[in-house]
């Protein structure tokens, strides 16, 4: 199995990797998780959820293939957020200060397919909340919305979210398609049309 660490600290991800290299994993810190991903390989991912950004990517690595196996790692985990990851594709959810070997455990566990949650957790889970509406950008991606009505470059764009330029386009196509938008510029017409510029 193949597997991907994504985090913004270098040293961290670094980290991660040896441990799950130490485990006999076959690690990668790609630029770009989602054309990573497209291969045929089975594969996991470790990612770091702390923005906006981070959660749709990771809702994005979800959809592009229901097999991958997606670890996530909080600076603070709670019910809540846990609920979310989950919601999002998450097999484990885990806080960023985990101990090595609670990682590889954990680790192990999700590519057998098996996942520690909380009991908390559960019981939220199973309490029925209805899906935000597909449709709806959230604060950031309004913000993105915004920045690009206003000329702003995908390149600039990039940049302040932290993300390679390639990734920023796959993520912005992506919300094009969730908003029913063909391209930047219908996606804009739309967004203004709802008030959302």
């Amino acid at each position: 199995m193949r597997i991907a660490v994504a985090d913004p600290l270098p040293v961290f991800r670094r980290g991660v990797m040896a441990i799950l290299r130490d485990a006999g994993y076959e690690i990668d810190a790609p630029d770009d998780l989602l054309a990573w991903i497209r291969d045929e390989q089975t594969k996991a991912v470790v990612i770091t959820v702390r923005s906006d950004a981070d959660w749709q990517l990771l809702e994005a690595l979800h959809r592009a293939t229901a097999d991958l196996v997606l670890l996530v790692l909080l600076d603070q985990v709670s019910v809540a957020d846990s609920v979310r990851a989950l919601r999002a594709g998450a097999v484990c959810v885990m806080t960023r200060d985990i101990t090595p070997s609670d990682l590889s455990e954990a680790f192990d566990a999700a590519v057998r397919g098996q996942s520690r949650v909380p009991v908390e957790v559960l019981r939220a889970l199973m309490d029925p909340v209805p899906p935000p509406p597909v449709d709806q950008p959230s604060p950031r991606e309004r913000d993105w919305l915004r920045a690009l009505a206003q000329g702003t470059t995908v390149a600039r764009l990039a940049v302040a979210a932290g993300y390679s330029e390639r990734m920023m386009f796959r993520i912005l196509r992506d919300l094009y398609t969730r908003l029913g938008a063909d391209n930047r510029t219908e996606a804009l017409i739309k967004a203004q049309e709802r008030g959302w510029l």
